[in-house]
């Protein structure tokens, strides 16, 4: 029971690895920061490095996987906006055009 709970823990951290892709793609391909709180992740951050103290001091080999994945990518994630910050790109210029439109009409 121990490695089918193991194993479905390194799933899940793949899982994990593979949902930060389309944000860190959007960030390298547009350049584009809109619509990403660079204050929530760096609270996600935090928690992630107190997370992996935990999992290191318990020696869960599982959490500590996911927490160095978590970290390196918010890191990478951190490093990308404040690069492209205040850049937007084109679709999401048409989104706030069309937000300070439709605020302007009511």
């Amino acid at each position: 029971m121990n490695q089918a709970s193991q194993i479905a823990g390194f799933a899940g951290t793949l899982i994990v690895a593979a949902a930060y892709l389309p944000q860190v793609i959007h960030l390298v391909r547009e350049h584009c920061s809109a619509g990403v709180s660079l204050n929530a992740w760096l609270l996600w951050l935090l928690g992630s490095i107190l997370i992996l103290s935990h999992a290191v001091n318990v020696m869960d080999i599982v959490f500590v996987m996911l927490q160095i994945i978590n970290i390196v990518a918010i890191l990478l994630i951190i490093l990308l906006c404040k690069r492209y910050s205040n850049m937007v790109c084109a679709a999401h210029r048409v989104v706030m055009r069309e937000a300070v439109q439709g605020a302007t009409r009511e």
